[in-house]
């Protein structure tokens, strides 16, 4: 079996993906998914665009800097990319940047591929794995999960300086809940909710208000 060549374009992607999802290029090379997603980020976002927000975003991370440095549109978009590795669905995006962008298409969300929802990120973050799909061994439920790795470690597996922080205006390392929800990928819902129903993360109170 012949395994296909990785074009420059999707391991440039990747590699701009790694800041934003927190993940290894080797995790999101080994979803499979990388080409899909790329095409499916600039398709919904037009290739001006998206071209666009690929520079601002390089910039961004070249000067270590962090989502706070791009425009609320490109926010948006990096969101919505986040979203899609996460859950392998793209998500609804602010009003705003739906009409900044000058789409075509419903904003709507939706699933990818059947295969992206099994290959979601977010499994991975609490050592789980999708219904129905990618069953633990038997008896693995009775083995505790390991626990959370530390910033050095995340940063140490990501092959990032060690100086490096992301300048989202949070001053130190927070738990979870602690996190403003318009730097998470969506919101903190409960576990009874699939993902495809999840909706799309706070508006920013700094970002316009919609007007009917």
């Amino acid at each position: 079996m012949t395994v296909p060549a990785v074009t420059k374009e999707v391991e440039d992607f990747v590699d701009l993906c790694v800041p934003l999802t927190g993940f290894a290029a080797f995790d999101l090379y080994a979803t499979g998914m990388a080409e899909r997603y790329l095409e499916t980020a600039r398709n919904q976002v037009g290739p001006t665009a998206f071209a666009e927000f690929r520079a601002a975003w390089a910039v961004a991370v070249a000067e270590r800097g962090g989502p706070r440095d791009l425009s609320p549109t490109h926010l948006e978009v990096a969101r919505a990319i986040t979203y899609l590795w996460l859950t392998g669905a793209w998500p609804r995006l602010a009003p705003a940047a739906h009409a900044a962008l000058r789409r075509q298409m419903a904003n709507e969300e939706f699933v990818v591929a059947p295969e992206a929802y099994v290959e979601g990120l977010v499994w991975r973050t609490f050592h789980g794995h999708p219904a129905g799909a990618k069953p633990p061994g038997f008896g693995t439920w009775a083995v505790p999960p390991p626990p959370q790795p530390t910033t050095a470690a995340l940063r140490q597996g990501l092959g990032l300086d060690e100086e490096l922080v992301c300048r989202t205006g949070l001053t130190a390392e927070v738990a979870l809940d602690a996190v403003p929800a318009h730097l998470l990928p969506g919101h903190r819902a409960s576990r009874a909710i699939p993902p495809s129903a999840v909706p799309t993360a706070a508006a920013r109170s700094d970002a316009p208000e919609e007007h009917a």
